[in-house]
């Protein structure tokens, strides 16, 4: 425990909520947040790492309690330093490009904040990405708020993890993890492919220098999922496929084995490196069935390796899922990207008529779901009378 945990006040401000952040240069985005947080928690408090670009100005507006520090390469000291100023029972973490927007989820926050044997709440985050993407979100549940105690703090440089601690503080307490259905937008990846690039290669060495020296195996393979995103986001695809390649996929929690299968398949179609690409997405679809980028990404391993047929029935596939569930799928696609991919996959095998008609939607823009429906049905049926000719 620091100094400042020694000092802090026993007594804190029960049933209230501190939002505690850690801010560099989110002059575009930190107004919004923090507009949309002031009307329900009792304090903000906001710490500084080094913004250049008037953040600071912003946050004094906002913050009961502003704090600047240099930077002290690691975002878990810093983001425990902002909870050593926090007075209220209860710490809500959010970024600088992340903000609630509904009033009716704040309200269930605040409604469950006033259950007893509160340990952490999980809310679930949605990462925006860019428009021209194949993926437009991701969406998972993440722990943002929990109980003021000097036991529970961060820990790892980079991407730094709670969720140890708050599962020692539960067993000792006996108090409960809660989930609540109160989105947090996170607008931090749809950014441009150099902003991306600004972003991620500052904390590549700190990746690097967790992933080499790591505390178990189980947090080798986190920072190796990690440092492989990293490297994807950067382009570096053969130091990618290198990391994915040499992952202990079995230490990782199934939703981010899942997502380290899918970027090493995608990986793999961009290298052309068809088997490496298969054998990923074998194991991703032995993971989640459920979602549409395991068939879209499947799909196209398939055509890669010439399998145009079985390749085609995936991206369809892809789709159809993408259009029937859009709540409970993580990893929401792009309909329009999917539909300017099956006209070009259609006008490449000799299916003209579809390419055509695909093309045509998506340039639109505005398509009316039911036709598409109708035509991905017809094109699925066509395929499977087709393969089942030519057996």
């Amino acid at each position: 425990m620091s100094d400042a945990s020694a000092q802090r006040p026993k007594r804190l401000r029960k049933g209230a909520l501190s939002l505690c952040m850690i801010v560099k240069n989110e002059a575009d985005n930190l107004e919004k947040c923090l507009s949309l947080a002031r009307p329900h928690v009792e304090e903000i408090v906001i710490v500084d790492t080094g913004s250049t670009d008037g953040t600071q100005e912003i946050a004094q507006r906002y913050a009961d309690v502003y704090d600047e520090i240099e930077w002290p390469n690691s975002f878990s000291i810093a983001r425990n330093h902002s909870f050593e100023h926090a007075t209220c029972e209860f710490i809500l973490i959010l970024d600088g490009d992340e903000h609630i927007p509904d009033p009716i989820h704040w309200r269930r926050i605040r409604k469950c904040l006033r259950q007893r044997n509160l340990a952490a709440v999980q809310l679930p985050v949605r990462n925006l990405l860019r428009a021209d993407q194949i993926v437009a979100a991701d969406r998972m549940w993440q722990e943002r708020i929990v109980r003021n105690h000097p036991q529970i703090r961060y820990f790892g440089r980079v991407h730094n993890q709670i969720q140890d601690s708050i599962a020692k503080y539960m067993h000792r307490t006996g108090r409960l993890l809660k989930r609540v259905q109160a989105e947090v937008i996170h607008t931090g990846y749809a950014l441009s492919a150099e902003r991306m690039k600004e972003k991620y290669q500052p904390r590549l060495h700190l990746l690097i220098a967790e992933y080499e020296q790591p505390r178990s195996a189980k947090l080798r393979a986190y920072y190796g999922y990690q440092l492989g995103v990293a490297y994807y986001i950067l382009k570096e695809l053969e130091k990618a496929a290198q990391v994915f390649n040499t992952i202990d996929y079995s230490q990782l929690i199934p939703e981010n084995a899942f997502y380290t299968r899918v970027l090493a398949a995608q990986t793999a179609v961009a290298l052309r490196n068809t088997p490496v690409a298969l054998v990923h997405c074998n194991e991703m679809l032995m993971l989640d069935q459920t979602e549409p980028i395991a068939y879209y990404t499947t799909g196209l391993a398939l055509l890669l390796n010439g399998q145009v047929g079985d390749g085609m029935l995936m991206l369809l596939e892809a789709f159809k899922l993408n259009d029937e569930d859009r709540t409970s799928i993580r990893f929401l696609m792009n309909p329009l990207q999917l539909l300017n991919i099956l006209a070009k996959v259609c006008t490449r095998s000799g299916l003209q008529s579809h390419g055509k008609a695909f093309q045509k939607l998506y340039e639109q823009g505005d398509f009316n779901p039911k036709l598409v429906r109708e035509m991905v049905s017809s094109l699925k049926t066509g395929i499977v009378l087709s393969e089942a000719n030519a057996a």
